[in-house]
């Protein structure tokens, strides 16, 4: 799993332009915007090793309907990590509206976006605003920018086998459960849980430091007897950002012990 919200992204700097011709500069997004009232684009998109090297930055612009007085807009990043789908995160900066001054007729602002995750591809979309005089919404629109990639190994936790299932002499009721784990990505995953619940009820927790690529480690747990299934979850906290998600958990019928 990824988590978003521990991308690293840092202070987000904004150009306003307010009063030139909204058809001064190129447009793209999710539909042809030839002429349209609302834009967003990709002005610049930096990759390097470092993370200061990695940045985004996105322009939207929009112009000014009739009946119009200001105009609003505001940016909101995407995030897709591997094959996950793309997920909203969270950023200084992101999330306000930015507001033209009155009566001009077109608005553009500039969105920074500084420290990007290797091995994400990242997007924004911007939703558009016009007021009237009397402080009413009288337009929305929304746009959707192309994706600025970033390359760059990610992690792939993985829960292979889950066996185990004998009782733990000395503890009546205790059974041990083994869960064999492998790291199939391409980066280290590190500071990461493993959780085993049996017959829906969670049974024992265990911590992770580090998991390199290729490596396959088995961990035990202990929990009650097994009457129907066992399930192994790596990563439950959602702390390491993968390439895939959906094989961190694997439900076992109960296993046999050899």
């Amino acid at each position: 799993m990824s988590r978003a919200s521990l991308i690293a992204v840092a202070a987000l700097t904004a150009l306003p332009i307010a009063g030139r011709p909204a058809s001064a500069e190129p447009r793209e997004g999710l539909a042809k915007q030839a002429g349209s009232l609302a834009s967003v684009r990709v002005v610049e998109c930096a990759r390097g090793p470092a993370a200061e090297n990695r940045l985004a930055v996105f322009r939207g612009g929009m112009r000014r309907v009739a009946g119009s007085e200001r105009m609003w807009m505001r940016f909101k990043l995407q995030e897709r990590v591997g094959e996950s789908s793309f997920r909203t995160v969270e950023a200084p900066g992101l999330g306000v509206w930015r507001k033209s001054r009155a009566g001009v007729g077109s608005f553009a602002y500039r969105q920074r976006v500084l420290a990007l995750a290797e091995g994400a591809a990242y997007r924004t979309v911007v939703a558009f605003r016009w007021y009237g005089s009397d402080g009413k919404v009288i337009r929305r629109a929304k746009r959707l920018s192309r994706a600025c990639t970033q390359p760059g190994p990610v992690a792939n936790l993985r829960v292979r086998r889950i066996g185990g299932g004998s009782p733990v002499e000395g503890a009546p009721g205790v059974y041990r459960y083994a869960v064999y784990l492998v790291n199939n990505g391409r980066a280290p995953a590190e500071g990461f849980g493993v959780s085993v619940s049996v017959d829906g009820g969670t049974a024992d927790t265990k911590a992770v430091g580090l998991l390199q690529p290729g490596e396959v480690r088995g961990l035990f747990f202990f929990g009650a007897a097994c009457q129907g299934t066992v399930t192994a979850v790596a990563d439950p906290a959602d702390t390491v950002r993968e390439a895939f998600e959906k094989d961190n958990s694997l439900t076992s019928p109960c296993p046999s012990a050899p």
